[in-house]
């Protein structure tokens, strides 16, 4: 049984759609990795929606996209300790984070991003980053 976690509203959920548009917006042309994490009592709950966009649109799966903004929507809720994780692949691959204070995505720059996924509690130490991942700023997302 995976960690109990707040049902999120129907604005939550409306409010997730919405990050999830401009992030994915803000993402740009290339191959993407969008991760979210929930921490709630028993545990943590994580979804993963990998995406490719072009100059035509987006390539997904559909029932990934459902799991993730469900996840999502919990982590807008405010309820529950929650971040946002977007990875673009490549040489390097480059990776951005929010935390969520309050339901509202809140950027982290570069070396609040290295910390935060880089540092686990779990580890005895920190984790050694992958060859040739950058952390960059993230973006505001404005809603």
């Amino acid at each position: 049984m995976g960690p109990l976690l707040q049902v999120p509203s129907d604005r939550d959920r409306n409010r997730a759609l919405d990050i999830f548009n401009r992030v994915t917006e803000k993402a740009g042309i290339g191959s993407h990795g969008l991760t979210v994490g929930v921490s709630g009592i028993g545990g943590t709950a994580t979804a993963l929606f990998p995406f490719v966009q072009d100059d035509e649109g987006m390539a997904a799966n559909g029932s990934d996209l459902y799991v993730f903004c469900d996840l999502l929507a919990i982590a807008v809720s405010g309820a529950h300790p929650s971040g946002l994780v977007l990875r673009t692949l490549g040489q390097p691959q480059t990776v951005r984070g929010w935390k969520f204070i309050d339901g509202d995505p809140m950027p982290l720059n570069r070396a609040q991003a290295f910390d935060a996924y880089t540092l686990h509690p779990d580890a005895d130490g920190p984790l050694i980053p992958l060859p040739g991942t950058e952390y960059a700023d993230a973006p505001v997302i404005h809603i």
